[in-house]
């Protein structure tokens, strides 16, 4: 089975340094590293070539651009992804993706944590997720995942039924994947699989809009998942 980890970053010389050295200390040595430079100003591309990655260089930026450009770019069997400020376990790669020998499993996930000061929102997220999956209803999180190359092309990646990118504010991308993969397999939850994420993005005044933006475009990925089709 080939393995590809896609990481997409923006601008990101700072923390994609410690991202790529944890990739560099898996347990699996043998997959392929793709980072995604979505139009960066710094030295992101520069960086990431000097890990050995592979380089995606995209002129517009965009999360979920960029995240489908790196899946688009892989060759592995399985495709796993973090965020440039996320640090990874030794045994990450590993674990998320040991479920795949069973043909029926299309995804894999693990939890996220932002450090002490953050313990009750990472509790919260974490417990949503794994609670809201057990009735179909959950996504996968975009720093600690893992899918099937054959199912994610099935399900035409992080593209909506009207074949435009999930794009918008905010843009969800993981939530819309894992609810298209529930239609043609499984997904299976890593239990104590936890990376390291960075709190910048608690830290900011527009946490409380970006969520509140986001209700109207969350019922409307869960009426899909329950009642639509695609």
């Amino acid at each position: 089975m080939r393995l590809s980890v896609v990481v997409p970053a923006r601008n990101e010389e700072r923390s994609l340094p410690t991202c790529l050295e944890a990739l560099r200390r898996q347990t699996l040595k043998e997959f392929e590293l793709i980072v995604v430079d979505s139009a960066s100003s710094d030295r992101t591309g520069e960086i990431a070539r000097a890990f050995g990655a592979k380089v995606v260089r995209l002129e517009e930026p965009g999360l979920t651009r960029a995240r489908q450009a790196g899946f688009e770019a892989a060759k592995g069997d399985v495709i796993a992804s973090t965020d440039a400020d996320t640090i990874v376990p030794p045994d990450w790669l590993e674990r998320l993706t040991a479920p795949f020998s069973k043909p029926k499993v299309v995804g894999t996930y693990g939890d996220v944590v932002y450090g002490d000061e953050l313990k009750a929102l990472a509790w919260y997220f974490n417990s949503g997720r794994r609670f809201f999956n057990v009735f179909g209803f959950g996504g996968l999180p975009g720093q600690n995942f893992a899918v099937r190359r054959s199912a994610f092309e099935a399900v035409n990646g992080f593209y909506t039924p009207k074949g435009n990118l999930i794009y918008g504010y905010p843009e969800y991308e993981d939530l819309w994947l894992g609810l298209k993969l529930r239609r043609v397999g499984r997904l299976v939850a890593i239990p104590k699989l936890y990376v390291l994420s960075s709190p910048r993005r608690f830290k900011s005044s527009k946490t409380i809009l970006y969520y509140f933006r986001g209700a109207p475009r969350m019922t409307r990925m869960l009426w899909w998942a329950t009642i639509g089709r695609q």
